[in-house]
């Protein structure tokens, strides 16, 4: 996944997102690991009123915003139409293919 990053004279954090939100923070001479936004805003130190600081909030505001929207989005398995044996075994009657595919009469060596 893309990784989104905040760039400002003197700081500089990539985030990316595989299940939980990551954050990388660095500053002149330290770089840290962030798992959450409080101890991101605690590392950076950049006070609130401020453009930059202002601007990290709301950049911090919009990735957690566009977070939300996903987990909604997402959907479970389940709701796809697996059948409980697809899930359980991880062979079921959607791992066959039918006449129609090119693919059908192709063989598989293991």
């Amino acid at each position: 996944m893309k990784r989104e990053t905040f760039d400002r004279p003197g700081i500089r954090i990539e985030t990316w997102f595989d299940g939980i939100r990551h954050y990388v923070c660095w500053k002149p001479h330290v770089s840290v690991f962030c798992g959450n936004r409080r101890d991101l805003l605690r590392f950076m130190a950049w006070p609130t009123k401020t453009p930059t600081g202002d601007a990290l909030r709301d950049w911090l505001t919009a990735i957690e915003e566009a977070d939300a929207k996903r987990a909604q989005r997402h959907s479970t398995p389940e709701q796809e139409g697996l059948t409980p044996e697809l899930l359980a075994t991880g062979f079921g009657p959607e791992a066959h293919l039918d006449e129609t595919d090119p693919n059908f009469q192709t063989k598989m060596v293991t």
